[in-house]
């Protein structure tokens, strides 16, 4: 049984839609947020955590690299995403294998999303 079954179309729907909720509402990420479409972002998450968990769902949003670069988010910022998508995991009681799954995936598109900087005090090199 693959992890989108396990879990179902319900449960990923009803994490997607509470996370992006947060994210948008989020005193620490929302400003990412302003003027964009909370229910399009929606439907491509869920795409996204579809396909991650197995389930056959196609993906029908914009290159992931191509769209988050343009906005500067830091590693700061992409470590608060994952804590409110944890938050939302564990509301949801998704089993702790199934949602470490769906944060690793996450984990390995950092690269894609954040511009290599970090959310703290430049060093005392001007980095």
């Amino acid at each position: 049984m693959t992890p989108w079954e396990r879990v179902g179309s319900a449960t990923v729907r009803e994490v997607v839609n509470r996370f992006v909720d947060r994210m948008f509402d989020d005193f620490v990420i929302g400003f990412l947020f302003v003027g964009k479409d909370r229910e399009r972002i929606k439907l491509h998450e869920y795409e996204h955590a579809a396909r991650v968990l197995g389930g056959d769902v196609p993906y029908t949003g914009r290159p992931i690299p191509e769209l988050h670069r343009p906005l500067r988010i830091n590693a700061g910022q992409f470590r608060r995403r994952l804590a409110l998508l944890r938050q939302e995991l564990g509301r949801a009681g998704v089993p702790d294998d199934i949602g470490a799954h769906w944060i690793e995936a996450q984990l390995r598109m950092q690269k894609q999303i954040t511009d290599g900087t970090d959310c703290g005090a430049p060093d005392a090199a001007g980095g």
